[in-house]
């Protein structure tokens, strides 16, 4: 069975560089890219602290995905696994797993 990922970026140009990278360990771990969020297996939100409201636009897309993750698997369509990277995950890793325990995986720029 093929597992999908998604990589979400936002902010600045050195976010872009590192969803590169994460979609390359992505696809030497056997995941497939995919550009419809509901389908991945896994979605990564790689995120920005510099930009504007920044934390509450990840909080609004951590709800979103809380609903894709509950109909995925009442579909029948398996388990999504969602994780969060860069800056805002480093300024907030402990906020976002009190607020959102549907995210797996915190991880800031340093990792």
């Amino acid at each position: 069975m093929t597992r999908t990922y998604t990589v979400e970026t936002y902010g600045c140009q050195m976010n872009v560089y590192d969803s590169e990278r994460m979609a390359e360990a992505m696809g030497a771990e056997g995941y497939v890219t995919t550009e419809a969020v509901e389908d991945a297996d896994m979605v990564l939100l790689n995120t920005c602290h510099i930009r504007e409201k920044a934390a509450e636009k990840v909080y609004s897309e951590l709800g979103k995905l809380k609903i894709m993750k509950r109909e995925k698997a009442q579909a029948g369509g398996g388990k999504m696994t969602i994780a969060v990277a860069g800056c805002v995950a480093q300024a907030e890793g402990e906020e976002i797993m009190a607020r959102a325990p549907t995210v797996r995986m915190v991880v800031g720029p340093q990792a």
